[in-house]
C-alpha cells in the first residue's frame, strides 16, 4: 500500500487526485490540503510514502515535514516549464515533475515509479534538462562519443551550491545522504576542472548552468 499526501490549491487538480484510490486500490490517501497552513499540519500523519504537491512549501515548512517524513518522495505539479523552474524543483527535493494537466493514468504510473526509486520527468519537461546536462564535458577526458557530463542530480547539487548551501543543507533539501552529496560535489569539481566549490560555481555560471 502506498500512502499519499495531497497538497493542491487548484480545485480541479485536487478533485483529480482524490480519485486515485478508485483507480488503484494500492494507493491510500492519508491527507488532503488546499493551503500551506493545512498542508504543514498534515505533517502529524503517522506514515507518508509520497507527497503530491502543486507547489513546494517554504524551506522552513519543508524542513519540518522532512523531520517527520524524511523518506517521503515528492511529486511536484509544475505549471512552468522553464529550465530554472525545473532546476529549482530538483534543488527543493522533488523526485518527479508532472504538468497540472496530467491524467490519472500518468499520475498513478509516476507514483509507482518514484516509489520504486526512479526519478520521473515528462519528455517535454526533461528536454531542457537533457540539453543543459550535455553542455559540460571534461576536456581532458573527451572522446569522439562525448566526454563525461553532469547528471540531473549533479545539476541539482550544483544549483544548491550556487545558492550558498553547505553539504549538510544540500543533503537535507534533496533528501539524500551527506556522503552522497560529497560524492556529487567531488564529481562536479572534477568534471568542471575546478579546485574549489567557488571556482566550480563561477565556471558553471559562465557556462549558463546556474544563475548567480
Amino acid at each position: 500500500m502506498i500512502s499519499v499526501l495531497i497538497f493542491a490549491v487548484d480545485a480541479k487538480l485536487r478533485r483529480t487526485l482524490e480519485q486515485l484510490p478508485k483507480r488503484d486500490t494500492d494507493i491510500r490517501i492519508v491527507g488532503i490540503a488546499d493551503d500551506q497552513q493545512s498542508f504543514v499540519r498534515l505533517a502529524d500523519k503517522p506514515h507518508v510514502d509520497v507527497v503530491l504537491a502543486q507547489e513546494m512549501p517554504t524551506d522552513e515548512q519543508f524542513a519540518s515535514l522532512r523531520v517527520r517524513h524524511k523518506d517521503a518522495i515528492w511529486v511536484l505539479f509544475l505549471a512552468s516549464e522553464t529550465e530554472r523552474a525545473i532546476l529549482e524543483a530538483l534543488s527543493a527535493g522533488a523526485s518527479a515533475i508532472l504538468p497540472p494537466s496530467a491524467n490519472l493514468a500518468e499520475i498513478i504510473a509516476t507514483i509507482r515509479m518514484v516509489a520504486d526509486g526512479l526519478v520521473v520527468f515528462p519528455r517535454k519537461l526533461s528536454a531542457a534538462l537533457s540539453g543543459r546536462a550535455e553542455i559540460v564535458k571534461g576536456r581532458s577526458n573527451e572522446t569522439e562519443g562525448g566526454g563525461p557530463r553532469l547528471s540531473i542530480r549533479e545539476i541539482a547539487v550544483l544549483t544548491a551550491m550556487a545558492d550558498g548551501h553547505s553539504n549538510k543543507e544540500i543533503a537535507r533539501r534533496l533528501g539524500i545522504s551527506f556522503h552522497t552529496v560529497k560524492f556529487h560535489v567531488a564529481s562536479i569539481l572534477e568534471k568542471l576542472e575546478a579546485d574549489t566549490r567557488t571556482e566550480a560555481v563561477i565556471k558553471a555560471a559562465q557556462l549558463g548552468l546556474v544563475m548567480l
